[in-house]
């Protein structure tokens, strides 16, 4: 016999009875295909929720893991887990439905880590020790389009970003134009195929070459993947001791991908869009730890001694926060617009908030900074918009798919930027 069953209750090594489709009909897994793990990771990703599969009557594995529930942490264990963990909410309010569900999720989480690894990654650090300072800076920063401008990367961009930029400017631009632009780069090209066929897409065969990934995914959307992409490569020689470049690429991976999941199939949005702007959205900062080190540093300093987020300090020091800075950056570079906004806009600019890319950038940055997904430098998790909640008006029990499904991407696609991430 035949049974549907829910994406809970699949296994690795069943048997599809039916074809596994997307909501437009394309085949991703032909019938008596045998389910690997891979499969059910990606099944959240494709937007899969049932699939029907071979079985017997009397095949005890068909029982839903709601049936067999883990078993829950005990009070004393929620206790522990959350004197560590509450400090790091202390900006935002746990009274929003969406923010209370992510705290109680982020506190069985915590107290599953404190049972098997103690409490290491789960208090705050402390205030930066003063031998790791550098002197005061003498003077103030400069302001934002004078740090952009006294730098030459930033200014004088490699000749295939241009092209890039071009191509995806141009509506009138074609595939091959698009394909033959990436292709100008080796590295660039073989980093887009290695994300191509990572969890992001989860095509069911290999795609092996640029002008079949441009066909397979569109040239529009591949070209704004490698600005995303071309950009990291500007940032490879940051001053070392100011920020963890691996925590940095992870949370703002990890925010594109929950943007990405967030935006769900049905929105009609541009996935690859949605990606780069979480990508992205913290880029200022490196821009602030590349040019004014220094200051940048003393930003960290006092938002750890005073115990306020980070932005908040880089207000107080630069009279500018590194969302304007990145804004302005996309802006000169002549990124879509789309993108600058949801760049310089991610910390829930209020009139900008009923925009759909603003909004899921802005929710996503505040999900993978409340899970603890890497950091660009903030320690605490950043208050949520209730006005981008209601933007997105997605039901607050969705939270816990929209999380699974989004990490069961980001390791993957980690991997792509930083290839030696185990």
């Amino acid at each position: 016999m035949n049974k549907r069953l829910p994406l809970a209750a699949l296994a690795a090594d069943m048997i599809l009875a039916e074809p596994v489709c997307r909501q437009d009909g394309t085949l991703l897994l032909p019938e008596q295909t045998v389910l690997t793990e891979r499969h059910l990771r990606l099944f959240p990703v494709w937007g899969i929720a049932t699939a029907t599969v071979c079985c017997s009557d009397d095949d005890a594995a068909w029982a839903a893991p709601e049936d067999t529930p883990e078993t829950a942490p005990d009070s004393q264990a929620l206790e522990a887990a959350q004197a560590l963990l509450r400090p790091r909410f202390v900006h935002v309010d746990l009274d929003q439905p969406a923010m209370a569900a992510l705290y109680d999720l982020c506190l069985t989480r915590a107290a599953g880590i404190l049972a098997c690894r103690g409490a290491a990654g789960l208090a705050l650090p402390g205030p930066v020790p003063a031998e790791l300072l550098p002197p005061a800076p003498e003077t103030p920063a400069p302001g934002p389009m004078a740090i952009i401008e006294s730098d030459p990367k930033l200014t004088s961009l490699p000749d295939v970003f241009v092209r890039i930029n071009e191509v995806l400017n141009d509506p009138n631009s074609t595939a091959r134009e698009a394909a033959d632009a990436l292709g100008k780069d080796t590295g660039l090209a073989a980093k887009l195929l290695r994300l191509v066929n990572s969890a992001f897409y989860g095509f069911p065969v290999k795609v092996d070459t640029l002008s079949r990934a441009v066909t397979i995914v569109g040239s529009r959307q591949l070209t704004t993947l490698a600005l995303g992409i071309s950009v990291i490569a500007i940032f490879k020689d940051l001053p070392s001791g100011l920020v963890d470049m691996r925590a940095f690429w992870k949370h703002s991976v990890g925010c594109g991908v929950i943007a990405s999941t967030l935006a769900g199939p049905e929105a009609g949005l541009d996935v690859e869009r949605l990606f780069v702007a979480g990508l992205l959205h913290d880029v200022g900062r490196l821009v602030l730890f590349r040019n004014v080190a220094r200051h940048a540093t003393h930003a960290i300093a006092l938002a750890r001694r005073e115990g306020i987020l980070l932005r908040e300090a880089e207000k107080r020091l630069f009279g500018f926060d590194h969302a304007t800075l990145g804004g302005m950056l996309l802006r000169k570079w002549r990124f879509p617009e789309s993108l600058e906004k949801a760049v310089r806009h991610h910390h829930g600019n209020l009139s900008h908030m009923s925009m759909p890319m603003p909004a899921l950038t802005h929710t996503a940055d505040a999900i993978a900074g409340a899970l603890g997904l890497g950091s660009s430098g903030e320690v605490y998790a950043p208050p949520l918009s209730p006005a981008a909640w209601d933007t997105l008006d997605i039901p607050v029990d969705r939270l816990p798919d929209i999380i699974a499904a989004a990490e069961a991407q980001i390791d993957d696609i980690i991997r792509v930027f930083l290839p030696d991430e185990q």
